[in-house]
């Protein structure tokens, strides 16, 4: 039975950070493959003021559910509160969800 590939954005603030989140991921079974995107530049307002932050996207394409990736995200990531959301995938590509399946 062929599952459904989903992909959820978080970002972290160093390389190293996405780095180690992405390997932990990939070795406990939780994504199929993950995309860092650097230099990103974020603004926020904390205290009243504007806020400018370097920090790099995670795209994580995965087979497990939203419960499962935000927990496992939660527990590993550096930052104590971060951002994480399910993207919605429509119309893979059939090769790759072949691909895909093959992975788990």
């Amino acid at each position: 039975m062929n599952k459904k590939i989903s992909m959820f954005y978080t970002i972290c603030g160093s390389k190293k950070s996405a780095e180690m989140l992405a390997i932990k991921l990939i070795k406990s079974d939780k994504a199929i493959c993950i995309n860092i995107i650097k230099n990103v530049e974020s603004f926020y307002m904390e205290r009243k003021k504007v806020k400018k932050a370097k920090e790099l996207i995670l795209l994580i394409k995965t087979m497990n559910s939203k419960k499962d990736i935000s927990e496992f995200i939660k527990k590993n990531h550096s930052y104590k509160i971060p951002f994480i959301t399910k993207i919605n995938t429509k119309g893979v590509n059939q090769d790759y969800l072949n691909w895909a399946n093959s992975k788990v």
